[in-house]
């Protein structure tokens, strides 16, 4: 069985329930260093994002669109995942961290 932690850390980093609600995402699959969703309707038309802990502590984080290649942010500070997945979705809203 696959140990939850880190992706119950990466959801909470995004800003837990509230980023679900305010980014329509869906289909949460969490892997032993990873998080990967499927989002809702977006200006930048992803359809899913995967945020994957790297072994120095940051995070590596893919873009997928549908009829482009995936796009990658390697070494993301925790602090910036909201930032990085802002820009790369056109989802602008307020997402706070969840302690």
């Amino acid at each position: 069985m696959t140990d939850l932690t880190v992706p119950k850390t990466i959801l909470a980093q995004l800003g837990g329930e509230s980023f679900v609600m305010a980014s329509g995402a869906t289909g949460l699959i969490g892997g032993a260093d990873s998080l990967t969703f499927k989002l809702g309707r977006n200006p930048q038309r992803v359809t899913h994002v995967r945020v994957t802990l790297t072994s120095d502590g940051l995070y590596d984080m893919t873009f997928f669109t549908t009829g482009k290649g995936p796009q990658s942010h390697d070494g993301i500070h925790p602090e910036m995942l909201q930032e990085v997945f802002s820009v790369n979705t056109g989802l602008y809203r307020a997402l706070r961290a969840s302690a």
